[in-house]
């Protein structure tokens, strides 16, 4: 029996890479007749529910988290870091894996750590082209390093780099009928529809533009739009209003081509990304890289202000295969309808560029090579 465990975690674009390497992980040890076993190590949430769709046990613990700005949080989190790590301690001896896999994030650090402690093999995957601190400091002592840009090599020991791309989920690629997804959705097959999305956390300065832009998108687009969860509610009543206000004229053409979610499960985000012709949003790993598997026009908007601004790097990276990106302080209702009919005109020439940033085999290698380090051990 071989064990692998894997932590990180703490948003999305953490949480999905982990889940494809599990997915990853599950489908070549059961081709090959190998019997594993995998379990997740992390902060309670999200992590656990995502990890029991694939049938993966979770183990929670207290991850402390240091904020870059000022708040009483970091001394809470600073008590609760001895408990964290005697959680962790207590876990990983119990399961004593061969080997930990960790894709960052401030719920990685203390199972990371308390590898090295137990000398077991840990391997890293970095999804930023700048790393974020639990991965600089895990990849001291991390047997392997995977990452998604060519950039952010000279962060770490040259020798035990591998640039993959980022791991996508097994499905959320995997395109259908363009028809069939519109009706899904509810929407014409004869009009372009747009994907606007903040990622499963939502993007408030997104929305904001976006309602402002509203009247004047739907002229010409359907639009599909994932707010985050937290932002719903408050999208909602504005869009209703909206809508009341029209009446019969622009507010009737809002709800026949505007369709509102919090969040998308698996299954929705493939029908989005089937449906749609152009795709705004966030410049996380996760994002990027699931719209270039998709081969959709993109327009970009970094969160400013992100950790060591690492959206902003990863969007002038993608920028280089054809995204547009649109800084926040930029953006406008005027610029966001002018860039979007600029993407779906050149639609088709945009697609083919933005396909060669795409790296879609990152989950079977890096599973593929983590089979095959335990079994060489």
């Amino acid at each position: 029996m071989l064990r692998i465990l894997l932590t990180g975690g703490g948003s999305g674009g953490h949480l999905y890479p982990l889940i494809a390497v599990a997915e990853e992980l599950q489908k070549q040890s059961a081709q090959s007749g190998v019997n594993l076993e995998l379990q997740f190590i992390g902060a309670d949430g999200f992590v656990r529910e995502t990890a029991a769709t694939i049938g993966i046990a979770t183990k929670s613990i207290f991850s402390p988290k240091w904020r870059r700005y000022f708040s009483y949080h970091n001394f809470i989190d600073i008590l609760e870091a001895p408990f964290g790590f005697l959680q962790a301690f207590f876990y990983i001896w119990r399961f004593m894996p061969d080997l930990v896999f960790s894709k960052g994030g401030y719920d990685s650090f203390i199972p990371a750590l308390v590898a090295r402690i137990l000398a077991i093999p840990v391997v890293i995957h970095e999804s930023d082209i700048v790393p974020g601190k639990a991965n600089l400091w895990v990849s001291k002592w991390a047997k392997k390093i995977f990452l998604a840009f060519d950039g952010a090599k000279n962060y770490f020991k040259q020798d035990l780099v591998e640039v993959v791309g980022n791991p996508i989920r097994i499905g959320v690629a995997n395109l259908t009928d363009k028809a069939a997804a519109l009706a899904a959705f509810n929407l014409n097959p004869s009009k372009p529809a747009v994907l606007i999305t903040g990622a499963n956390q939502g993007a408030q300065t997104i929305n904001e533009v976006l309602l402002l832009s509203l009247v004047e998108l739907i002229k010409k687009f359907q639009l599909i739009h994932q707010s985050g969860p937290q932002n719903y509610d408050d999208t909602n009543t504005r869009v209703l209003t909206i809508v009341k206000e029209g009446g019969g004229t622009y507010g009737k053409t809002i709800a026949d081509n505007y369709r509102l979610y919090p969040v998308f499960d698996l299954k929705q985000m493939a029908l989005a990304y089937s449906a749609v012709d152009v795709i705004v949003g966030r410049s996380g790993a996760g994002t990027i890289f699931e719209i270039a598997a998709v081969g959709k026009p993109a327009i970009i908007i970094p969160l400013k202000g992100a950790a060591s601004d690492h959206q902003l790097a990863n969007a002038r990276e993608f920028a280089k295969f054809g995204a547009v990106v649109i800084e926040e302080e930029n953006l406008t209702p005027h610029i966001l309808v002018n860039e979007i009919e600029n993407a779906y005109e050149s639609r088709v020439e945009r697609s083919e560029r933005i396909k060669q940033f795409a790296r879609p085999s990152a989950a079977p290698i890096i599973a593929e090579e983590v089979l095959g380090m335990i079994q060489q051990s």
